[in-house]
Parts: C-alpha cells; structure tokens; sequence
C-alpha cells in the first residue's frame, strides 16, 4: 500500500512538471506568434509583397517616333535604338586571369595591364591608376555571384565582338535609347527623353521608358509612350528572374508615331542663318518661327543657342532647354505697331492717309513719349506712322480706338491666350496692363511696350493678316500614325480677327515700310514683300528699362498671294543700333530662300 502510494505522488509530480512545461512551451509559441504576427509584420509583408511584385514584369512598349517629311518619304527626327549591357556572372568564369586578360581591351583596363614571363599572372603596371582594375577584380572575385553589370550602353559591334573572343560568363541585356538622327537642328521642338527609372539598376531587363522631357517628348508623351505589356517571370538559376516569349500574359501597344509640319530644308536654312546673325551682330541669343499663314502649320522653329537631346545630361545650363519661341515673352516694340493700325483701320478710325502733325513728342498724364532718336517728322499719314516708325503715330491711332476696344482686338489676333499648340511650356504672355483705366497703358502698348508676348503669337497675329484677317491655330503635327494608319490633321479656324479689306489695306501699308521705309534691306527682287521692324528695350527687374535690347522683324511674302510668314528676334546685338540693320537682312535671306524653294512665280516686275 505504502508502493502505491509512492508511485501515486510520483505520478502526480510528474504531472505537474509535464503541465508547466506544455504552459512555458505555449508561452514560448504564443511569444514568438505575437512577434511574427505583430512586431515583425510589416518587415515579412513588405517581403511578400516584394517576391510577388517580381514574379511579374512589364514589358515596355516601343515608344513612338516622329517625323518629318522628305519629298514624299519620312525622314526619322527620333526613334529607338538597341543598347547593351554587358553582365559578368563570376560563377561561370573558371580563370580570372585569363578572362580578365581577354575582356581588358572592351573593359578599357588594357594599359593598366602587363604580363610578367616568369609569371602568367596579370599584374598592375607601376604608375597607373589601379582602382578601376580593383573594383573588377573585387567583383568578379564572388564566385556565388552570377551578376555583375560592368558596362553600359555599349553597340551591337562590340557585342558582336566580345561573343567572338569566346570568353564564359558573359551575358548581354537589350536596353532600349531614344536617338536623334539630327542632333541639335531640331532640338526645342523634340525635346528628349529621360533615362528610365530602373536603367541603372541591377534588374535592368525590366528597364523602363524614361518621361518625355520639353518639347514634343513632353506634350505627346503619354501618346508615344504606348502601354506597357506584362509577362510572368521564372527563376534561374543564380537566383535572378528572366523571362520568356512562352510567358507574356499582355503584349505591349507601341507609341503613336509623329509626323510634323517642319521643312527639314527650312529649318536647317533658319537655324543656320540664325547661328550666322548671332556670330555677326554679336548678340547674345536669338529666335526665328516660319509658318503657314494660311493652315498655321509651322515651317520651322529655331532657338540659338541649342542643345543635343543625344546628350543632354551633360549640359549644366537648364535654361537651353526651354524653347524661347513659345515660352519665353518679351516686350515687342515697334513691330507691335502693325497691330495698333490693325485695331484702328478696322474700327475705321483711320485710314492709310489718315494724318496727323507729330512734334517728336506727346505728354499722356505724367508720362512723355517721344520717337526713337527723338526724331521729329512733322505731318505724317498712318502709312508713313509705319514705314518711318513713328511712336506718337501709334499713341495717336490707339487713343482714338480707345483701351477697351484695343484691349479686345489684341485678344482677337490671340494676345494674352495660349494658341494651343502641341508643345511643352508655352507661356500665355501679359496684356493685363490694359484692364488698368490710366491711359499711359495704351500708349506704351500702341508701340510694343508695357505688355508681354510670345514670339509664337506675334507670328501667328502677323500670319492672320497675311490671311485676310482669318486667324489660324498654329500646329506642328501633320498626322500621327497608329497601328499603321496615318490620320491627318486638318488646320483649325479660331476666329476672323479683322476684316478682310483691313487686312488688304494694312498689307499694302506694310507693303511700302518695305518700299520706302526702314524695312528695305528685307526687300526680294520679283517680289513684294510686307513686314514691320522692331527694336524694345529690354526691362529691367526692379522697374524701368535697361540699356539692352531686342531686334525683330516680322513679315510675310509674297504679298499678294502669302506662302510664308517669319518673325526674327536677335537678343541684345552688340553691333547695329537698331534692327534695320541686324533683324531685317536676316529676314531678308529667309525670304529669299524660302520664296526660291518653293519656286514661287514673282509678284513684280524687277
């Protein structure tokens, strides 16, 4: 009995130690379920999202290119090539020595190397910068490794080359580059595209598009861009994923391709008569657009100085990238005087031969402008207001218009508003000095200042006259082409800015600053030629005008029967006082190019 009772307690003593061990091992289980559930938990989620996340990939889509036409062929401005990377996998090599001896030449390590004869071993030549030969040795060194990028961006050549000399370990992957055939010629009209966002990473197979940036890349990128596709990814072996034609579950739609308005002819023409003008009036910048008066199609665009998208990341000045043209505004000066005598013939407060007597100048409030040079002309009609320039001319026929009405045909001819064209950036200008009630206001606008303007909407405003008062959107694509269809686009109509007798009556006024004003040197023999010259002072920050300025010219020819419209804006030339001399000539090459280009039948006997 006194056995039984021993084997009871010893039972029982077991027992108990059993109970309290199961109790610590469930404390134990519970603890550690608490911290995987609960302190660990956004660590393992971001684990599992993270190997789910690459157990697919997007497959970039071919981004659009663009073009322009040649004859009836298109002519590439920007499309896609293949780069490569060349990838080590240190696994794979079996002689280091050796593998680094016949990759040094593609690895630009060759004159780092030497070999010694007593020893095949590759060594370091005393004096030479070692530490790019060290980092790949250090990482070819890994031999669990079975990837290391160690160049970038190289030509099917050098592929080509480095399969040949037969080397293990090597791999390539295909990264696509955006790549401008011309370089810098059409360089703010395109843009360029930014690296992708994982290009330099070590999953660089799922190298993606980088952002348009400027330009057409920018306003046309999500339709360029395309969509991306998808495709399932499997482990090989080195732990890295790949993919394969058998696993794309969406293939990609590639980007819409662009076909522009440009004249690659004219616009290699203007950017190199503009490059010339610069270099000879010594100015420090300059901006020249041709279009189409009668569609608003843009012939040809051109900022100088430029930049190559092909290599844009090497320019420090970001201010190149913005196209002066459509983004940046100036103060127009006297060429703006055209659209005072457009406002004032087509209210019929003037005439051509209105006249009135200018004494060099005229006292509005507390403010007295005089002409340039203050020169005195005595009575003058609004024809001669235009041809000899005459600022108390413009006052004249604005305050007879009035500010409200002014104010309202500036916004018809498109001041003040964008123009909606398919670029990146463009600025709205600034006409807000006329909703003030001072009449200083309209008199500084009547001749170009007070107010801001883009150079785009002074060509488009002078192309309307050239088109019977009709104001046009300007445009730069032609037609896009998806899917192999090409879609044209058809020339938008805005609105009838003036009449078409105040046009004709204002051409033939623009006609004589040509014939008998300061506008000669844009003359082309055969041809009648219309157009205004400009010279703005250029304001300074603080308040009041420096001593730069601007030169411009703008016009349109034939006259009577208009092909082309142009403005030419010199920045601040140091040689040649006012832009008759600098502005208007450059002008004048255009329009004699352009004019025998199109073989356009002369208007006028010689």
């Amino acid at each position: 009995m006194a056995r039984l009772k021993d084997a009871y307690f010893l039972a029982g003593g077991r027992f108990k130690i059993l109970t309290v061990s199961v109790f610590i091992i469930g404390i134990l289980i519970i603890g550690r379920l608490f911290k995987l559930q609960v302190l660990d938990r956004s660590f393992y989620s971001e684990k599992v999202n993270t190997r789910s996340a690459s157990s697919y990939q997007a497959l970039p889509a071919n981004r659009g290119r663009i073009f322009v036409y040649e004859g009836k062929n298109l002519y590439p401005l920007a499309v896609n090539i293949d780069k490569y990377n060349l990838i080590a996998s240190p696994a794979e090599i079996e002689n280091l020595d050796e593998w680094v001896g016949k990759m040094a030449p593609f690895l630009d390590i060759e004159e780092i190397l030497s070999r010694d004869d007593k020893d095949p071993l590759l060594l370091i030549q005393e004096g030479q910068d070692s530490d790019k030969l060290k980092l790949i040795l250090t990482r070819l060194s890994q031999k669990n490794d079975f990837y290391e990028l160690l160049k970038k961006d190289i030509d099917i050549e050098e592929v080509e080359a480095i399969t040949d000399s037969g080397v293990d370990g090597i791999k390539f992957e295909t990264v696509p580059k955006r790549y401008y055939p011309e370089g810098s010629l059409f360089s703010h009209l395109i843009g360029f595209v930014s690296q992708g966002s994982n290009c330099s990473q070590k999953d660089s197979q799922q190298c993606v598009s980088g952002e348009g940036q400027y330009g057409l890349e920018e306003f046309f990128d999500d339709e360029l861009s395309g969509i991306p596709g998808e495709s399932k990814l499997e482990m090989a072996p080195g732990g890295y994923l790949i993919t394969s034609p058998d696993n794309i579950i969406k293939p990609p739609k590639n980007g819409i391709d662009l076909v522009l308005t440009v004249n690659r002819s004219i616009q290699f023409f203007i950017c190199q008569t503009l490059e010339e003008a610069i270099k000879e009036y010594q100015a420090d910048s300059g901006s020249i657009i041709v279009i189409n008066p009668k569609t608003g199609a843009i012939l040809g665009l051109c900022n100088k100085p430029s930049f190559d998208p092909n290599r844009y990341f090497e320019q420090e000045n970001f201010a190149l990238f913005k196209d002066s043209c459509v983004a940046s505004t100036f103060e127009p000066g006297s060429v703006f005087k055209v659209i005072t005598m457009a406002a004032a013939l087509d209210t019929k407060e003037v005439t051509p031969e209105t006249s009135y007597n200018d004494e060099g100048s005229v006292q509005i409030e507390d403010y007295t402008i005089t002409n340039a040079g203050d020169r005195v002309y005595g009575t003058s009609t609004m024809t001669n207001v235009l041809e000899k320039s005459i600022n108390t001319g413009a006052v004249f026929a604005a305050r007879l218009v009035g500010r409200e009405r002014f104010r309202n045909y500036l916004k018809k001819f498109g001041f003040g508003s964008l123009t909606g064209i398919e670029l990146s950036g463009e600025s709205v200008g600034d006409i807000s000095n006329l909703e003030e009630k001072s009449e200083t206001y309209l008199a500084t606008s009547s001749f170009g200042h007070g107010i801001s303007v883009t150079p785009l909407q002074i060509v488009n405003a002078i192309a309307a006259i050239a088109n019977s008062g009709k104001l046009m959107k300007p445009y730069i694509v032609d037609s896009l082409i998806e899917d192999g269809y090409q879609n044209v686009r058809a020339p938008q109509f805005v609105r009838q800015a003036i009449s078409s007798s105040t046009a004709a009556a204002l051409t033939a006024m623009m006609v004589s600053v040509l014939e008998n004003g300061y506008g000669r040197q844009a003359k082309v023999d055969g041809y009648y030629v219309a157009g205004k010259t400009g010279t703005a002072q250029i304001p300074k920050q603080g308040g009041g005008y420096s001593e730069k300025v601007i030169h411009s010219f703008v016009g349109f020819a034939p006259a009577t029967n208009p092909r082309f419209a142009a403005f030419v804006k010199l920045d601040n030339p140091k040689k040649g006082e006012y832009a008759e001399s600098t502005a208007t000539p450059t002008f004048g090459k255009i329009a004699d190019f352009i004019l025998k280009y199109y073989n356009v039948p002369p208007d006028r006997e010689h």
